[in-house]
């Protein structure tokens, strides 16, 4: 597998936005901007600068001239006027009709220009990211499931971006809030970390019930990757696991699914970090270490209603076994039920499982 931390570092530093461009002309969309009514002529110059400034992107031999165009578009794409619909609604009109036309025409360059293809999609998606318009959900929604991992993360960016899914909180757009839940639900299982981190982050940011299925679908992904000893990225367990302890807190019939998943993955952070003592590097551990202690400090003081340290003091002490210990008072054994009192399940003759899955050794 690519290395993931270099897709993130190769996204992070396309979407840094270059300041200043010649090549497409602004001059007239200030001017629309700038009206509180607009007629056909306004409509047609909005139309005309979005067609413009995309087939620069779509011509640019350069990530320079790409970038310029992109950050321009971005910047014209806001009337100056409060609550201007007509302009909103027009320049989303045009954006995704001339942004779909681009990527389209992206895709169908010939293989000698595939770095720049690939370039100019990345930007276009990074553009509608930039743009935060919910009507723009669809041009992302085609790129989910992209076996290119940074094209895929690109997509789900623009979906999991804070401004559209509060936005996708409103009831006049749920039908197109449950499109999207569905749609990274179906890629959760061929996901890298990094992309699963931005699903959680969607999944605890959208407030429909499908929501806490896609959150529940991600948590077990995670478990399954500590189970076989697979797992990368830790530190987005952190992130998992507060959202987790957040829904805990508000669920109603589906409390004890999420309880169950917040239970068992922590648990297997927590005996991840004792049973690969001798086989983790050292930022392994260290990522292991910052989601035991922040999730200490933060979702189980907050469930069970004090403050805890117990964890921390016996990772700072390096004492194997008080760690245990705070798991098992914490979470269960098979002597007795947590403090939190979480129902792992039943066993095959129906009885209430009190205590996590034990995590296999390391494999040698």
């Amino acid at each position: 597998m690519k290395s993931l931390s270099l897709v993130v570092a190769i996204i992070s530093g396309l979407f840094i936005f270059l300041a200043s461009a010649e090549a497409v002309d602004s001059l007239a969309m200030e001017a629309v901007r700038g009206k509180s009514v607009l007629d056909d002529a306004d409509f047609k110059a909005i139309d005309d600068f979005v067609a413009k400034a995309v087939g620069e992107m779509l011509a640019a031999q350069d990530f320079s001239s790409i970038s310029n165009a992109r950050a321009i578009i971005v910047a014209n794409s806001v009337s100056t006027q409060q609550n201007q619909t007509q302009f909103a609604e027009q320049f989303s009109k045009s954006a995704q009709k001339h942004i779909s036309s681009a990527l389209q025409q992206a895709e169908g360059m010939t293989p000698a220009d595939r770095d720049r293809s690939f370039k100019i999609v990345t930007n276009l998606l990074m553009l509608t990211d930039a743009l935060t318009d919910v009507r723009l959900a669809e041009v992302a929604l085609k790129y989910v499931d992209s076996k290119n991992e940074a094209i895929r993360y690109c997509a789900v960016h623009c979906l999991a971006n804070p401004g559209i899914t509060e936005k996708l909180n409103s009831p006049k757009v749920i039908d197109t809030a449950r499109q999207v839940t569905r749609r990274l639900d179906e890629i959760v299982a061929t996901s890298s970390p990094d992309t699963l981190g931005l699903i959680a982050s969607f999944a605890g940011s959208i407030k429909i019930s499908e929501g806490e299925t896609l959150i529940l679908k991600v948590a077990d992904r995670r478990i399954a990757s500590y189970a076989d000893w697979s797992v990368e990225r830790e530190l987005l367990d952190g992130d998992i696991l507060r959202i987790l302890g957040e829904k805990m807190a508000s669920a109603g019939a589906s409390k004890e699914s999420i309880g169950r998943r917040f239970g068992q993955l922590f648990s297997y952070v927590l005996q991840r970090y004792i049973k690969g003592a001798d086989v983790l590097y050292d930022v392994q551990k260290e990522q292991l270490v910052s989601v035991l202690v922040e999730t200490e400090k933060t979702s189980l003081s907050k469930i069970s209603g004090k403050l805890r340290f117990g964890i921390k003091k016996a990772i700072e002490s390096g004492d194997t076994s008080a760690l245990q210990k705070e798991h098992n008072d914490i979470l269960g054994d098979e002597t007795k039920a947590g403090e939190l009192n979480i129902n792992y399940g039943k066993d095959a003759g129906g009885v209430s499982i009190t205590h996590p899955l034990a995590l296999a050794a390391p494999p040698a």
